[in-house]
Order: C-alpha cells, then sequence, then structure tokens
C-alpha cells in the first residue's frame, strides 16, 4: 500500500508541475517564442562547437604534430580559431536574447501579480502579511525568470554541447564510449530521489524566506514599540534563529543540488579508468592513432562539463518550481466577494443620496457570527450614529456598505437598489470613509489630499485645506502643502493626518460619507478642530459615525445601539436615555470618566 500511495503522489506531483509550467508558457513565455527560437539557433551553434572543437584535435594531432606537416599548422589553426570565435559571439546574443525575454516576463509577471493582489479583498490580507506577498512579488518572481532563463540556456546550449559531443565520441570509437558510460544507469534512482527532496526542502526554503520578510516588515513597521518596550535584543534573537533556519536549509538545498554532479564526476572517474586501460592498449599496439585518442578523450573530458550543468538542471527546476507554485497560488487565488461572478451589474442611474437599508443582514467569520440579523434604515441626508462596546460589529457595518465584506445572508441597499448589484467601484466612488489611522503615502500633503479625487482642481485643493484646518499647520512648514508626509504620515502628528484626510474626503466631495472613531487618542484641541471640520465636511451627506464619545453624537439625527452582533436600541439621544438600557449604561460610565460634556 505505502508504494502505491508513493507512485500516487509522485503522478500528481508530475500533473501539477506540468499544469504550473504550461499555465507560466501560456500566460508569459509563448509570446516571445519567435524570438526564443533565434535564441535557441545561437544556442546550438555555441554548443555544437565544442563537438567540432574535439574533432579538430585529431587533426591537429593526426595532421600536423605526429607528421611535423607545417602547412597544415595555419590551417588548422584558423580553424581552431574560428570555431572559438563563432562560439563567443553565439554565446553573447543567446545570453542578450534569454536576458531580454527574461526582463520582459519578470515585469509582466510583477505588474499582472499586482494588479490580482491589490483587487482581492479585505478577508484575504487579514490571513497574509504584507511580508509575504512582498516576498512574492519580489523575490519569488524575479527567481522564476532568472531560473527558467538559466535552465532554457543550459537544456538548449548544453543538451547540444552533450549530443555533438557523444556523436564524435561515438564515430572516433564507440566500444570506448560504452565503456566510459557504462555506470551512468546507477545514477537515475539516486537523481530522481534527490529531486524529490529538493522540491520538498526549496517550499520549505521559501516558506522561512516568507517569515524573515514577515519579521523585517514587522520590526520596520513596528520599531516606536521595540524601542519603547526595549524589544530590539528579542527581535534580533528572534530574527538571528530564522536567518539560522534559512543558512541551515540552504546548504541542504545546494548539498542536494551538488550531489547530482559529484556523483556524475565518480563515475566518469570509473569510466576513463576503463577507457585509459582499454583504449591504452589498442595505441599502443597502433590500432588506433594518438589523434583518436586525443579527440575521444577531449570529447569525454568537455562532455562532462555540459553534462554537470543538466544534472543541475533537475535540482534546479525544483527550486524554480517551489517559487512557481507559490506565486502561482496567488494568481489562483480567489476572492471571497466573487459570489457574485457572472451577475451584470444594474446599469439604471442610482441616487446615493437615496436611503440605505439594512434587512435581515447576518454576518458571520469563520465560526464566529459578527452581525445577527440586523435591520434598520438610515434616511438620505441623516446623521447616524452608531453605538456600542468594542467588538459589537460596528465596523463590519461600515465595510459591508463599501462593499469590501459582504453579507452572509440578507439584503443591503442603496436607493432600494442592492449594493451586490452595484458595481463596487461606482459604489466606492461615491462613498467617502474617514477612519482612526488613514493611510498616508510618502508623498507631499498636496498629493495625499488630491488622492481623493484626481480630478479635483488646486483652488478646490486649496479650499479643503482651508476648510479641514491643513493650512494652520501647513503653513508653518518650509514646504507649506508640498511639505513630504514621510511614510505611513510619520512627519505630522495624529491630528494633522487626520485633519489631511477630512481635506481628502472634502476633494472626493461623495454624498455618503463614513467616520470610523476618527478622533481616538487625539488630545481635545485636536479633536475640537477635526470635531468642527467634521460638521463642515458632512453638510448636506448621509453621514454614519462611529464612535465610543456619546459627547461626539448625540446630536445625531438618529442612534443606532448595537450589541453582540444586534441592534438593540435606536432613537435620539433624548429618548436612548429615557429608556435606561444599554446606551444610558454607556452615557453613565462616561459620565463617571470625564468623558461627556
Amino acid at each position: 500500500m505505502p508504494s502505491n500511495k508513493l507512485k500516487k503522489n509522485s503522478k500528481k506531483l508530475k500533473e501539477d508541475s506540468y499544469l504550473v509550467v504550461k499555465w507560466y508558457w501560456t500566460n508569459y513565455f509563448k509570446k516571445y517564442w519567435l524570438i526564443l527560437i533565434i535564441g535557441i539557433f545561437f544556442m546550438s551553434l555555441e554548443g555544437s562547437m565544442l563537438g567540432v572543437l574535439s574533432y579538430s584535435i585529431k587533426s591537429m594531432f593526426d595532421e600536423v604534430f605526429i607528421p611535423s606537416n607545417q602547412s597544415a599548422l595555419i590551417s588548422v589553426g584558423f580553424i581552431i580559431f574560428l570555431i572559438f570565435f563563432l562560439r563567443s559571439c553565439a554565446g553573447l546574443i543567446q545570453r542578450l536574447i534569454v536576458t531580454w525575454v527574461g526582463q520582459k516576463v519578470e515585469k509582466l509577471l510583477q505588474q499582472n501579480l499586482l494588479e490580482k493582489l491589490i483587487n482581492l479583498d479585505l478577508p484575504f490580507y487579514d490571513k497574509t502579511s504584507p511580508g509575504v506577498l512582498i516576498e512574492r512579488m519580489r523575490v519569488d518572481t524575479r527567481l522564476i525568470t532568472s531560473s527558467a532563463g538559466s535552465i532554457f540556456m543550459t537544456l538548449v546550449k548544453d543538451g547540444i554541447a552533450l549530443v555533438s559531443l557523444i556523436v564524435i565520441a561515438l564515430y572516433v570509437d564507440w566500444k570506448w564510449t560504452v565503456i566510459a558510460f557504462i555506470g551512468a544507469p546507477i545514477l537515475v534512482i539516486p537523481i530522481f530521489l534527490l529531486q524529490k527532496w529538493i522540491r520538498k526542502i526549496s517550499a520549505e526554503n521559501r516558506n522561512i524566506e516568507a517569515d524573515l520578510s514577515i519579521s523585517l516588515d514587522e520590526i520596520f513597521h513596528g520599531i516606536s514599540i521595540l524601542k519603547l518596550y526595549s524589544l530590539q535584543t528579542y527581535r534580533l534573537t528572534s530574527f538571528k534563529k530564522l536567518l539560522e533556519k534559512v543558512r541551515k536549509i540552504k546548504l541542504k538545498i545546494e548539498g542536494g543540488v551538488a550531489s547530482t554532479p559529484a556523483l556524475i564526476d565518480f563515475i566518469a572517474g570509473i569510466g576513463f579508468l576503463g577507457v585509459m586501460i582499454f583504449g591504452g592498449a589498442q595505441i599502443v599496439s597502433g590500432e588506433k592513432s594518438i589523434g583518436d585518442f586525443m579527440a575521444f578523450f577531449t570529447a569525454m573530458a568537455l562532455i562532462f562539463e555540459p553534462l554537470r550543468r543538466l544534472s543541475n538542471v533537475a535540482g534546479n527546476f525544483q527550486v524554480m518550481l517551489a517559487s512557481a507554485d507559490k506565486v502561482h497560488e496567488l494568481f489562483m487565488e480567489k476572492s471571497s466577494l466573487q459570489a457574485t461572478d457572472g451577475l451584470k451589474y444594474i446599469k439604471k442611474e442610482i441616487n446615493f443620496l437615496g436611503d440605505i437599508d439594512f434587512k435581515n443582514v447576518s454576518l458571520v467569520k469563520g465560526n464566529k457570527k459578527i452581525l445577527d440579523n440586523i435591520t434598520f434604515s438610515i434616511l438620505s441626508g441623516q446623521l447616524v450614529a452608531l453605538v456600542g462596546k468594542s467588538g459589537a460589529g460596528k465596523s463590519s457595518i461600515l465595510k459591508l456598505i463599501t462593499g469590501i465584506l459582504s453579507p452572509t445572508s440578507g439584503r443591503i441597499s442603496i436607493d432600494g437598489v442592492d449594493i451586490s448589484s452595484i458595481d463596487p467601484n461606482e459604489l466606492r466612488s461615491n462613498i467617502s470613509i474617514i477612519i482612526q489611522e488613514n493611510q498616508l503615502f510618502d508623498e507631499t500633503i498636496y498629493e495625499n489630499i488630491k488622492i481623493g479625487n484626481l480630478d479635483a482642481t488646486k483652488e478646490e485643493v486649496l479650499n479643503a485645506c482651508e476648510i479641514s484646518y491643513v493650512k494652520e499647520f501647513s503653513d508653518n512648514m518650509p514646504k507649506k502643502l508640498f511639505t513630504k508626509v514621510g511614510p505611513r504620515g510619520s512627519n505630522l502628528s495624529g491630528g494633522q493626518r487626520q485633519r489631511v484626510n477630512i481635506a481628502r474626503s472634502l476633494v472626493r466631495n461623495c454624498p455618503i460619507l463614513l467616520l470610523d472613531e476618527p478622533t481616538t487618542a487625539l488630545d481635545s484641541n485636536s479633536e475640537e478642530l477635526l470635531q468642527k471640520a467634521f460638521k463642515k465636511v458632512s453638510l448636506n451627506k448621509t453621514t454614519i459615525y462611529i464612535s465610543h464619545r456619546i459627547s461626539n453624537i448625540k446630536n445625531a439625527d438618529k442612534i443606532i445601539v448595537i450589541d453582540k452582533g444586534k441592534v438593540v436600541e435606536e432613537g435620539i439621544h433624548k429618548n436612548l436615555i429615557n429608556n435606561k438600557k444599554l446606551y444610558y449604561d454607556l452615557y453613565n460610565l462616561q459620565q463617571i470618566e470625564g468623558k461627556v460634556n
């Protein structure tokens, strides 16, 4: 039974490898087939010159050196020079061709992979570290193209060289050739087992390399916490352990890859010994010439270099497949929001200032129920607040409205239209969202604001800066609005970053505005300025505001209280206080903590 299972797994592995290679060929390499054929011609020319060279050695000894024929010296020498000249030209051209194709494929592969990843939904990113994705994007794609180019050149060039040299060896003496290769069949089983082991260990290496990228990503993004908690030594020790794992596993891979040529050299040594004993006797007896022996010896000496490289191909192919599999898996990743695949998005014009309705909406992630059969309505132009304890499901409601998450059951509609039938790009182009820590890019303040609406005029950007109090701090900077904010906005304070985000929302000018804890952890002065800005930015918009601080939302048109994924209360501040339920308890707790004005 175990042997049958091994055969079955081996067959599946071959099928999987074939499908992965076919996918890369069809999607990336096939379009360059014509130039690759030109490359094959020059590889073949370079490889075949070794066979011609080895045979020319026979003429050099039998027609020049042995008979001391000076007249043939120049012609034989010119032939050998021509062989090396053709080989050098062919080698240069085929390398340029393979490099050009490899770079084109690498660029397209990285471009398409980013396009794929950037369009996957948030649940994918919840389970996948940025470090892993960076490793796949930069390292694995490069390894695929460089390895593919190297393997391609080796197979063609060294394959042709090997064939031409074997032909010359057989032509000189087939018996000597058989003796030289008599031990070759012994290598088949060890090489087959080595390739399987290399594939497995290479996949493990790619995972550990990804762990290294994750570790670096966490160190550099969390450098402040590391310093505050004096965790530099702790994280450095963890990183050293990963580096040691990588070192050991790479040593195993190199050992596995190097084992094949080592075995070939051992068998070659036995073959040469046999040829020396058998062939030497024939030369001494005059049955064979010194030219025959030197041509054969040259061919055999040259054979084992391309043979060694060809023996490495299988190992290098397994290493490449480990990366190819990882990248291919990302391309095959399906979005969990693609349940509507095949559904044609509605073409009618939608008024995004229309009412927003949740009807019997539930959301389940894994085994956890985030939202449980909730129903509520938000009228056009209303300011509605969502209140509840942490983890109640408030932020998930905002993600459902934007279409980033899809409900497990129930219906969400805007202006009476189910949002699942609205093109996600159209839906999101009508929604502005400001969260606790909005992403700023390492560009200028002006550029970070303008990405809210790339068609915004300079006047619109400046007006947004005025309303959101950005100019209050940017005017004090050396380059004013054209000051770079640093990685993730690190050159700005929390309050300044939020003001930039509000300005971005203003130039976006969408009919729906979502605010998710936008003033958490800010000082009172920053919060006061932001609250003034929110009033301006939310004017004539349907606004949904999540806040733990009741003082920020007590004047809302409607307050919806969420608890454990359910809507437990609805109404205005005064009525909810009179109800003396959960909202009342939260309000009293904040009064005690001094968070209610």
